[in-house]
């Protein structure tokens, strides 16, 4: 009875296999000569004189191709793709011959990536900032901390090559501070806090590191960085105007302290891009800002969001 156990057992594991070798091979036939290769175009259909003539506005136009045919995979029909990419290109050859034979170069360059150079070399940038914490010393013994604050960023890029981008981004952020003002008195120090409107201008230039549709990089820039301190620098001033609707209309304003420098950042980061239109990056950066009668460069750090959308 074991024995007879033992036989059945090896025949289904043996029957299984052995199958796949019997079943006939789809595409062993591919080769040969096929009833549909004789066929040929057919002349379009004529209407006799002084019949209605068909609407053919919606009629499936059949374009003509011009590139050579790339060559099939040996052994496979033709409703199974060709292999594409470097790694088939290396085992059909340098080159193949077509039909005609013409001499088809091999496609090894064809590669599905969506990296730089994917057909969309502009590309508009939203992003949102987050500044860390920040503290300043000035000229005179007076100090400054800044709080964390989140900004937002518009700008625009421009692909030079597979790896370079350049760029053009504005920014804005509104942060709160506590300062320790000096007074003229050795030692004498006025606590103050407020609130300031910080606006920069940036030109960057990108590196990124790879052409795929993920790559790390490495950003520099250089542009302008203007500071609105909100405090005031004369006395309120009312202001009125004729409106044509609304008659007078009356406001009142007061200038207040500006400060200005120029600023350059190093950051680095990672990029990845969804498809040919849609990116997403994130970046740390650090900006210097040279301010007048701070003592030395103040630097700002921060981490960097960006969706891009190429065109």
């Amino acid at each position: 009875m074991r024995n007879c156990l033992k036989r059945l057992g090896c025949i289904a594991i043996v029957l299984p296999v052995a199958g796949c070798t019997l079943l006939p091979n789809a595409s062993s036939s591919c080769e040969e000569a096929q009833p549909y290769e004789a066929a040929r175009q057919a002349e379009p259909l004529r209407v006799p004189t002084g019949a209605d003539q068909p609407d053919t506005r919606a009629a499936l136009q059949i374009p003509e191709v011009k590139t050579p045919e790339f060559p099939p995979t040996p052994g496979h029909c033709l409703d199974l793709p060709p292999a594409f990419g470097p790694s088939a290109q290396a085992n059909a050859g340098a080159a193949a011959t077509s039909g005609e034979g013409a001499v088809v170069p091999a496609a090894s360059g064809r590669t599905m990536e969506l990296g730089m150079g994917s057909g969309k070399p502009w590309e508009t940038r939203l992003g949102v900032n987050y500044l860390n914490t920040t503290d300043i010393d000035f000229d005179g013994g007076t100090t400054a901390e800044f709080d964390s604050s989140v900004g937002f960023m518009v700008g625009i890029g421009y692909d030079l090559s597979d790896h370079f981008e350049v760029g053009a981004n504005f920014t804005y952020y509104e942060r709160d501070y506590e300062a320790d003002v000096a007074g003229d008195v050795p030692g004498e120090v006025f606590p103050v806090s407020g609130g300031i409107d910080s606006m920069g201008a940036m030109f960057d230039l990108t590196y990124n590191m790879m052409t795929g549709p993920f790559t790390p990089f490495l950003t520099t820039g250089v542009g302008w960085n203007w500071v609105d301190t909100r405090i005031p620098t004369e006395p309120p001033q009312v202001g009125c105007w004729w409106n044509p609707w609304y008659g007078y209309i009356c406001s009142g304003f007061q200038d207040t302290k500006t400060v200005d420098g120029l600023a350059y950042e190093l950051g680095a980061g990672a990029r990845y891009r969804f498809n040919e239109a849609i990116s997403l990056s994130g970046s740390y950066r650090m900006v210097w800002v040279d301010f007048k009668k701070a003592d030395g460069t103040p630097s700002f750090d921060g981490f960097q969001l960006v969706l891009g959308w190429g065109f």
